[in-house]
């Protein structure tokens, strides 16, 4: 009996039309969870493919393979990666900013900018609803329905989009995690078809899934709508460029040519 592959599913509102019309089927197993969980069962190999963060994908890429033609990335504002500051950027020099434990590539990106723009901080692991993130520290980097919720909310605080300070910085996209396994774990041509027939559904379909989501996080529909279809989702040439960069900026003497993708 063939061993079921395990197909890890990141359960944030972005990636929702890759799997809105993605049944199981004999010889596969979800696991669902946020992306740092994921990433760490990726590379632990109890999971066989799953979105993975992009800094993980270039931190361990002489492990891993991704899809060639799946993604998720910005070009320009991505509404789910914001950060939220009593202050405006300059103002944060030698402070202290609390970070999301869920995105390895976040605060990375984070990093990036704050380097890029000359601003030396303290960056805090913390979980944390916004509120008590802001008690002690004078910025907070959300991801995810999080961030998008009080993105919609919040009217009190500085508010900075990262995948746009991203875009004003390089004029690429930012591609925020891609589909890989581990280089000897090839994924099946089975599991690959039906990622792409989801995402045909899913994509197809974006009014439903909006809806489907809008009732989770009890925003309306319309912002919901507008907010996943602003996101590239094929891996095209530009999202790998702007991957490229991010690999260059956030690792010190990266080999551009470790970035590998399965044929498939």
């Amino acid at each position: 009996m063939n061993k079921k592959e395990r197909l890890g599913i990141v359960s944030y509102t972005n990636v929702a039309p890759l799997h809105f019309g993605l049944e199981p089927w004999a010889g596969i197993e979800f696991v669902r969870g946020v992306p740092s969980e994921l990433n760490r069962q990726l590379l632990t190999k109890e999971i066989d493919l799953t979105l993975i963060s992009s800094i993980e994908f270039i931190r361990h890429s002489k492990e891993l393979r991704a899809l060639p033609d799946f993604s998720i990335a910005s070009l320009g504002k991505v509404f789910s990666v914001m950060l939220f500051s009593k202050k405006p950027w300059h103002d944060l020099a030698n402070t202290t900013i609390a970070i999301t434990t869920q995105s390895a590539t976040s605060v990375e990106l984070l990093r990036v900018l704050l380097k890029e723009k000359g601003i030396n901080v303290e960056l805090v692991p913390l979980e944390a609803s916004l509120q008590e993130m802001l008690k002690e520290h004078s910025a907070a980097l959300l991801i995810g329905d999080n961030a998008l919720i009080e993105a919609t909310n919040n009217h009190k605080h500085y508010i900075y989009d990262l995948g746009e300070e991203w875009y004003k910085l390089t004029k690429l996209p930012f591609t925020f995690a891609v589909w890989a396994s581990h280089r000897d774990n090839k994924p099946s041509e089975k599991l690959v078809e039906k990622l792409r027939q989801a995402r045909i559904y899913g994509l197809g379909n974006l009014a439903k899934v909006a809806e489907q989501e809008s009732r989770k996080l009890n925003l309306d529909r319309t912002i919901i709508q507008k907010y996943l279809a602003n996101f590239r989702y094929y891996l095209d040439l530009p999202d790998r460029d702007g991957l490229l960069r991010f690999a260059e900026k956030a690792v010190d003497g990266f080999d551009l040519d470790r970035l590998e993708y399965w044929d498939v």
